[in-house]
């Protein structure tokens, strides 16, 4: 069974993860959610045992050329979960409607991408057969589909409902491997944990006028001090921001380089708008992933801050003091030394 997360939808923590939640959260804070799509334990745990749900269905729920992206939604984010995969859909016929909207060389980036994603954390092929693949353009895109076929002897699958069962049917395997079983015990989950997983139309980052994701949070992790703190990456998609090598932009004005706040002062303003909303309404500190898409904000994602013991202390009594929780929720929060 999967469902389609609305404002009534029936999602629940203990069924369907803590992702699922609190996107069905922020859709009830009419907040610019993409369409997404939520499976609830029982059926992961079903394909991960190889009883294959209608997936066309889970498709349908969606436009017919739209690209997606799945995600993991355990019920405690600590527990972990297999990486998020993006631009399932990405097919020949898709590059070259792509190439015309946004160019060629963002297109075949995008197409790069997925392609070797795909054959590495699907297919379970060996990433070496892109040693010889030089950056992202469209040589590489050529070079990376020739290596696909060579490895695989058959063309890279160009049907979106053919890929994103691979993609769930991996994912769902993943999580019950014995690694990944024994890594979540090991912080505290319960030997049959469950694992949901959500599926969400792509919104890219990546195109003609303002594009570019990124992320944000109105505090500092380590000293839990009020701070908008995180980065935005022109041009991107996902978390590329974070990366150590991006060419990322601070987000707030700052001497030592150029900010989102100075690049798009209004997606800016309603970034931060949406961020306190969510602290005011979900009761904690949120770092939000967004994707600025033409200049049109979308919200792709909500996680708890990370925090340092100290940072923990102050959050839970700001959070206190604003009346926003109780003070004895705040003890609560504070994890004894």
């Amino acid at each position: 069974m999967t469902t389609l997360i609305t404002q009534t939808a029936p999602i629940a923590n203990n069924t369907h993860g803590g992702r699922a939640k609190c996107l069905q959260r922020l859709v009830r804070l009419d907040l610019p959610v993409p369409r997404t799509v939520a499976l609830p334990f029982d059926t992961v745990l079903d394909i991960a045992r190889g009883q294959t749900p209608d997936i066309q269905k889970i498709a349908d729920e969606f436009p017919h050329d739209a690209l997606l992206c799945v995600r993991p939604s355990s019920q405690d984010p600590d527990w972990g979960g297999p990486g998020a995969v993006v631009n399932i859909g990405m097919n020949d016929a898709r590059y070259e409607f792509y190439c015309a909207q946004m160019g060629e060389g963002p297109a075949s980036a995008l197409y790069t991408r997925f392609v070797q994603s795909y054959a590495v954390n699907i297919a379970r092929l060996d990433p070496d057969m892109f040693d010889d693949v030089v950056g992202d353009g469209c040589e590489a895109l050529e070079a990376s589909l020739r290596a696909y076929a060579l490895e695989t002897e058959e063309s890279f699958p160009q049907d979106r409902v053919t890929q994103l069962t691979a993609v769930l049917s991996s994912m769902a395997r993943a999580w019950e491997g014995t690694s990944a079983r024994l890594l979540r015990q090991a912080k505290g989950a319960p030997a049959d944990a469950g694992l949901g997983l959500v599926v969400q139309q792509m919104v890219f980052g990546v195109g003609t006028g303002l594009c570019g994701s990124g992320v944000l949070q109105l505090v500092d992790s380590t000293t839990g001090l009020p701070q908008i703190t995180g980065r935005y990456l022109s041009q991107s998609q996902g978390r590329d921001a974070l990366q150590n090598d991006a060419d990322a932009m601070f987000l707030t004005r700052d001497p030592r380089g150029p900010s989102l706040e100075e690049h798009a002062p209004e997606a800016f303003e309603t970034l931060t708008q949406h961020a306190a909303l969510m602290r005011q309404r979900l009761r904690a500190e949120m770092q939000l992933e967004f994707v600025i898409s033409d200049g049109e904000l979308f919200i792709l994602d909500g996680v708890r801050v990370a925090r340092s013991s100290r940072a923990a202390v102050r959050i839970a009594v700001a959070l206190a003091d604003e009346g926003i929780i109780s003070r004895e929720e705040a003890l609560m929060r504070v994890q004894p030394r």
